[in-house]
């Protein structure tokens, strides 16, 4: 019997796993969050075009990496957690992954090399604050915040203290270079 989650309960991947599908949910350290029920027609623009970018610079030059789009589940684990058990189950709206034994029959299993987000209006403190925090704990090397409101790319990169960086901002427009892949730069006036 599917059951739907509450806000005082904590879930693991396997509560996960049983709820209904009409509702696509995150699991952060426990807590289950709704996710808006369908991204407006600038979020899917911007999602295609990058995902096209990505897709076509992997295709040609990267041939051990993946690129995936929402909704394609990623399982951050804890250190005593199993994969049932993990706490943390999040939807990125892109991630790309080079390790290829991460990736599962329904999920990838680890901290993906580069996630970006496209910020929504009804929650940024989701992606500013909260999925910041848990990307940079869990090893995600470059974390990409789009706001297609401000018009304005944010860039966080993991350096080897295992802390991001001070983003790079673009507003606008310029060039933003892909930290996991030498070769990519990405005109910020072709995502926003």
């Amino acid at each position: 019997m599917a059951v739907i989650p509450g806000k005082h309960q904590r879930y693991s991947y396997q509560d996960y796993k049983q709820w209904p599908m009409d509702k696509q949910w995150e699991l952060i350290e426990g807590v289950a969050y709704a996710l808006s029920p369908a991204p407006s027609t600038e979020h899917q623009l911007i999602s295609g075009n990058l995902f096209f970018i990505i897709k076509s610079y992997l295709r040609t030059f990267e041939n051990d990496c993946m690129v995936f789009y929402s909704p394609y589940d990623v399982l951050l684990k804890g250190k005593e957690e199993d994969e049932d058990n993990c706490s943390t189950v999040v939807q990125p709206d892109l991630l790309v992954v080079c390790d290829k034994s991460k990736i599962k029959a329904k999920y990838c299993l680890g901290a993906p090399d580069w996630i970006v987000e496209i910020s929504s209006p009804s929650a940024p403190s989701m992606d500013y604050v909260k999925k910041l925090h848990l990307y940079e704990k869990h090893g995600v090397r470059e974390y990409w915040i789009i706001n297609p409101q401000n018009k304005q790319v944010m860039i966080f990169r993991l350096r080897d203290n295992g802390e991001y960086d001070m983003p790079e901002i673009y507003i606008e427009k310029g060039i933003a270079n892909v930290g996991v892949f030498e070769g990519l730069k990405i005109k910020v006036e072709d995502l926003i």
